[in-house]
């Protein structure tokens, strides 16, 4: 099964592969729906750069009954079922009349493991939206009253158009602060990446988060980059009403943007031939600021084999960090992304097929 096809003499449809993970009866993580879904521009806007219509997808003709949360992800109009694996990452400080969103994150285990771009972590620190936060080496610590993680969506069949907030429990990058003799001198952190690899908790009811499938394959020069995130999203207001926090509705809208990957970088680290941290490759496509940390998809939509790292303003020039590359690098109690794919007890999906 493919998640795209391409009609002869026209744009080739854009399509995304979804699996959908539960947990079996012996208490293990398993797939227990697959299936392709085409986006397909909304009218307006062009082939390569969208919103895409919604429709209703049903991911298994097996719902989900071993609870209520678990049952609401299987089924869906097509930008539910996508924006329960791509996050807009969120911070709020405490007594601020709005949520800012500052780029975009997406699942990758059914466990709550995220990856989204370092600097888009870096991000509340560079920009003290809280104030001064401490910095111990590698460590960020924010000072209390600060809200820093993702929003993940209810299934509007329940009823609700709203999302659950879910703080990061764990982050993890990898670099170095430089250094200078002067106290004052804020300076910049080094990274040797920027891919950053963060947890948050389970669903409601131990439902399993809807994981993206990454690959340890780099994506080759010509191959078809798609790229999601929350290019336009507005800062979410907050009011308080008879002393509570409420948050109205608002738009979280996902955009698409596609490009041919124009060269790649792998020694990037080393050898700094281009401005995106770490290994990296330049593909061509409109990427907006907000789209940072989100996922680039390749082998037609079924895997993740990027993060979004770097745009040119107004012209369709960006750079993707190789998810690669963080694959064998220190997570808590010296485990790797890799190891605990292997391990099997995250619901980390793995790509079966050459290539892939």
């Amino acid at each position: 099964m493919t998640a795209s096809t391409t009609v002869p003499n026209k744009v080739p449809e854009v399509g995304i592969m979804k699996t959908l993970w539960t947990r079996d009866q012996n208490d293990n993580w398993a797939i227990c729906g697959l299936k392709g879904i085409t986006l397909r521009p909304k009218p307006g806007y062009d082939a390569d750069y969208f919103q895409f219509e919604s429709q209703i997808e049903l991911l298994t003709d097996r719902p989900l009954l071993s609870n209520r949360f678990g049952w609401m992800t299987t089924f869906g109009p097509t930008d539910f079922l996508l924006k329960q694996s791509v996050l807009p990452v969120v911070v709020w400080v405490e007594g601020e009349p709005f949520i800012r969103c500052i780029g975009t994150a997406f699942v990758i285990s059914c466990t709550g493991y995220l990856i989204t771009a370092c600097h888009v972590l870096l991000d509340p620190y560079e920009e003290k939206y809280a104030g001064k936060a401490a910095r111990t080496e590698n460590s960020i610590t924010f000072p209390v009253g600060m809200r820093f993680g993702v929003l993940v969506p209810i299934n509007p069949a329940s009823g609700s158009n709203g999302s659950l907030f879910f703080p990061f429990l764990d982050c993890r990058y990898w670099g170095r602060w430089r250094e200078s003799p002067f106290p004052f001198e804020e300076l910049p952190f080094d990274m040797f990446t920027d891919v950053a690899i963060c947890k948050i908790a389970l669903l409601p009811d131990g439902a399993a988060h809807q994981p993206l499938t990454i690959s340890p394959n780099l994506f080759v020069r010509g191959e078809r980059a798609i790229a999601l995130g929350y290019a336009e999203m507005d800062d979410i207001p907050v009011e308080r009403r008879n002393g509570a926090i409420v948050v109205p509705e608002f738009q979280r809208d996902l955009y698409v943007s596609v490009g041919l990957v124009q060269d790649i970088f792998p020694d990037n680290h080393n050898k700094r031939e281009v401005m995106a941290p770490g290994p990296c490759f330049a593909f061509l496509a409109k990427v907006p600021g907000q789209m940072s940390g989100g996922p680039i998809l390749g082998a037609d939509g079924i895997v993740v084999r990027g993060v979004v790292s770097r745009s040119f303003s107004g012209s369709k020039h960006a750079y993707g960090a190789m998810i690669a590359a963080a694959l064998d690098l220190p997570l808590e109690e010296n485990k790797t992304l890799r190891a605990l794919r292997e391990s099997g007890n995250e619901g980390i999906p793995k790509a079966l097929g050459r290539g892939l």
